[in-house]
């Protein structure tokens, strides 16, 4: 059997991926949409009951997230990781159109609450679907696929919101056909699922052996696949499985360190710039269509740097990508506050406050924009990945909603520039947190570093190589 090429294996992975786009999609869209929204339906004020509603409007999709994330294990389990991405496909297309012909307020809030729901859903099932029919040796890129689909989608969104503010100025009708583009991404996944095979782990965990034989043999090409078989076999075949065995004294290191990667992901302070982009634009001194064209330029830099992070990340390895990433946020996020606290605004301190966020974006893309979802697909053993990885997600919607209520309150109560010193302050502790207890897992197969979890090694060394012996560094 001849084997696949490398472009069949990344072109697999495009199609799981594009659940990004419906992420990448709506974190974008409301930056542009959400002042219209405001507009035609009468809600204005800098005061605090005000400023929550704002924030609620934007956080009642990561709100939504977080509930899809909670049920996310028991869908990857008993739907499949494949058919749980096509239902995810058709409850975003239903949230799409809610949105979009709202008639208030109420019906947006429904409608980007199911948005939400297939986004928590879909942001933990394809990553792990990803990383389950991915050669070892260039699987980190695959799953970087996903954060990549992620990027593409905000910058579609940001084009989108500059596109129909230019060609429909009626307020009231330019935000519905901003939600409006999000059928494609939501059609595109579902065609594209429907073409895809299952998960031969999840075939074996169904007792499906010889659907997943076939289904490996085709995404290895080869016919001699029974070291591979044992492995996952001996995966299955080990005691446990039951939720509650992620908080066990060997499982819960795992849960813990999964779980900060994706607090400190967002405590960076990332969606406040993608959700509030205008905003943050408009005080560093832009007007109405600079501000926009800024985004456009935010979303450029997002997807080219997440391109290198795909191509870098199966040679550089996890860790590195990590380190440098967070240093370079550390110091955008510090020079960014200092200059929005500035109340200048003169042309320098704009080019310079405009500098930092694109730097801190690209530095957020080759780090901790996609390292958290391979980390977390790469780390929980095959009976409890599900559940590990649903509780992960769950603290990524959890501060994603957090920043976003809270973004506005801040602003106004404290002042943008102390927001973003904050954030700097959140992910330099996140920094401290990865040198310690981030593993490289680059170049293992899933098997080894379940392997190697059950043979005592202590969590920051689950990708060493087989027979290094335990150490406590």
């Amino acid at each position: 059997m001849k084997p696949p090429s490398t472009l069949h294996t990344y072109l697999l992975g495009s199609v799981a991926a594009m659940a990004g786009l419906l992420f990448g999609f709506d974190t974008g869209v409301i930056s542009g949409a959400q002042s219209f929204i405001f507009e035609t339906f009468g809600i204005s004020g800098d005061d605090v009951e005000v400023s929550a509603l704002k924030g609620f409007i934007v956080a009642v999709v990561p709100l939504g997230a977080l509930l899809g994330a909670m049920g996310s294990g028991l869908c990857a389990q008993s739907f499949g990781r494949r058919r749980s991405l096509m239902y995810t496909a058709l409850i975003f297309l239903i949230g799409t159109l809610t949105a979009a012909f709202a008639p208030s307020i109420h019906w947006i809030i429904t409608g980007r609450l199911f948005m939400g729901l297939a986004i928590g859903i879909s942001a933990m099932i394809a990553p792990m679907y990803l990383s389950e029919i991915s050669p070892a040796d260039i699987r980190g890129a695959i799953i970087f696929l996903f954060q990549l689909a992620i990027t593409i989608g905000l910058l579609g969104a940001f084009t989108t919101n500059l596109i129909f503010t230019l060609w429909i100025p009626d307020p009231t009708l330019n935000w519905r056909w901003m939600f409006g583009v999000g059928i494609i991404p939501s059609a595109l996944l579902f065609i594209g699922m429907l073409q895809m095979p299952y998960s031969p782990r999840w075939l074996i965990l169904k007792k499906r052996d010889s659907e997943a034989e076939a289904t490996l043999k085709t995404l290895l090409g080869k016919e001699d696949i029974q070291l591979e078989l044992n492995e996952i076999h001996e995966s299955v075949e080990r005691e446990g499985g039951r939720f509650f065995e992620l908080f066990s004294r060997r499982l819960f290191p795992l849960l813990l360190m999964a779980f900060a990667l994706f607090m400190f992901q967002q405590l960076s302070g990332i969606n406040a710039i993608m959700y509030y982009g205008p905003l943050v634009f408009e005080q560093a001194g832009l007007g109405d269509t600079g501000k926009l064209i800024a985004q456009m330029a935010m979303g450029v830099v997002n997807v080219g740097m997440t391109v290198i992070g795909v191509w870098i990340i199966d040679k550089c390895g996890r860790r590195p990508l990590l380190f440098i990433g967070f240093i370079g946020m550390i110091i955008c996020l510090t020079v960014l506050g200092l200059l929005l606290g500035n109340q200048s605004q003169d042309s320098e301190n704009t080019f310079f406050a405009i500098t930092s966020v694109l730097c801190f974006i690209g530095f957020f893309a080759i780090s901790l924009g996609g390292v958290p979802y391979i980390i977390m697909s790469e780390v929980f053993p095959l009976k409890v990945r599900a559940h590990g990885m649903a509780i992960a997600s769950c603290a990524n919607w959890a501060f994603n909603m957090f920043v976003s209520e809270t973004f506005d309150i801040f602003r106004t109560q404290i002042g943008m520039g102390s927001t973003f010193l904050f954030y700097a302050i959140c992910t330099t502790i996140g920094l401290c947190v990865a040198w310690r207890f981030v593993p490289e897992t680059k170049n293992r197969p899933l098997e080894e570093i379940e392997s190697n979890l059950y043979s005592g090694k202590p969590l920051r060394r689950l990708g060493d190589a087989p027979g290094n012996a335990p150490t406590h560094n």
